[in-house]
């Protein structure tokens, strides 16, 4: 029997009963591999080894979670699944170990746990004949982005047709990110979208546009991070570096008004890194890492190499021409940025596996080899620091 642990925050009106840690047994018949939680938090799907995906529902009384419904989502293992925003309808993406990424949308006219109940509406198969491994919806106000990427690193962003009905899409840009890596490497592809619905300040004063589309990408053991200039194309804006092992999660927190941007990763050499994406002399007013005294051995600033990285670049999300982007040359709105390495936290007893941010983007979360959840905040000082431990190997 595989069973495994939430624990929360007390929403704001919830007794004191709902708070704390449920021990669910998932009812899964392999393990589950990706979980994902609602705009709200109110839902949660789960998806596993055994092909299938299960919806589960908060039942805001008693505060345990019940199933809505399970089906087969592909013919092979799950790896991953996400909800898009709360202004579309209840739809769920998923990627698969058979080549597919499929959207589903939930039919409430079917009876719960019918297995019907949430109907595909979308199928894309990849591109390359390799696996998915990861994807991410964005989501501003009515519109959604989908970004998908191979496991041999050939990533594909694209939006629906009509941002109302989701179940035709169009492909604004494709392309490898990297030189395809051989069958026996390991990869470790994570994207990773920019959830706010405008930039950090000092980006948008140095000339970045305010609807400008914002994605991480992990790349062996860089992060790249790539933004869409006035034209709406894609560029490389900075190049997260200082890992020594491949970056297997990427996250970036919420909180543009902070005036910079903030990504944490986790890396195979056992560590979990926090950088500030820095937009140079666009800001006047100091940040908070600016006000704080340096540390004695001084983190070392990464900046995006001398020699631009070149990429393709598909049609532009206003419906430009397909071509490649010169990223020597000048563009309106690109704005070129700098990443700053301000933590590197040793944990988990071996390797990190997964980072998340939490809403507010002050806590970050972080789970490894050590079966432990981990939750770090940044102090007075500018360390991060641990904040809490989770141990969900215990009483198990």
């Amino acid at each position: 029997m595989y069973t495994w642990w939430l624990c929360g925050l007390r929403p704001e009106g919830a007794t004191m009963a709902q708070t704390g840690f449920h021990r669910l047994s998932h009812g899964h018949l392999d393990l589950v591999l990706a979980t994902s939680f609602n705009y709200y938090g109110t839902r949660m799907a789960t998806a596993s080894s055994d092909h299938r995906v299960k919806v589960w529902d908060r039942n805001d009384t008693s505060g345990h979670w019940i199933v809505t419904d399970v089906w087969t989502a592909h013919a092979a293992e799950v790896t991953d699944v996400k909800w898009t925003g709360p202004y579309t309808g209840e739809h769920l993406g998923t990627i698969g170990e058979d080549g597919l990424a499929r959207i589903w949308r939930e039919d409430v006219h079917e009876p719960p746990n019918s297995g019907r109940r949430f109907k595909k509406v979308f199928e894309q198969t990849t591109a390359t004949g390799v696996p998915y491994m990861s994807l991410d919806f964005k989501t501003l106000g009515a519109e959604t982005y989908l970004a998908v990427i191979t496991r041999d690193g050939y990533l594909a962003v694209s939006e629906p047709e009509d941002h109302d009905e989701l179940s035709a899409w169009r492909v604004l840009w494709s392309d490898y990110l990297c030189k395809t890596p051989s069958r026996t490497e390991e990869t470790g592809f994570r994207l990773c979208w920019h959830q706010e619905k405008l930039p950090a300040w000092p980006a948008i004063l140095a000339g970045l546009d305010r609807r400008s589309l914002s994605l991480a990408v992990a790349v062996g053991d860089v992060v790249k991070v790539f933004r869409t200039d006035r034209n709406r194309k894609f560029y490389t804006a900075a190049v997260l570096e200082g890992a020594m092992g491949l970056v297997r999660d990427v996250g970036w927190a919420n909180g543009s008004m902070r005036g910079f941007d903030v990504v944490a990763t986790a890396s195979k050499d056992g560590f979990v890194r926090v950088y500030e994406v820095h937009t140079p002399g666009a800001a006047s007013l100091p940040t908070a890492s600016d006000a704080l005294p340096a540390e004695p051995s001084g983190m070392p600033v990464r900046t995006r190499a001398d020699r631009p990285t070149r990429s393709g670049i598909g049609a532009g999300l206003a419906g430009g021409p397909r071509g490649k982007r010169d990223e020597s040359a000048g563009a309106p709105g690109a704005v070129r940025q700098e990443a700053k390495l301000v933590a590197e936290l040793e944990t988990h007893g071996g390797a990190p596996w997964r980072v998340k941010w939490s809403a507010m983007g002050d806590l970050l979360i972080s789970s490894g080899d050590d079966g432990t959840i981990r939750v770090w905040k940044k102090a007075v000082d500018g360390k991060w620091m641990e904040a809490a431990e989770i141990d969900a190997t215990r009483g198990s």
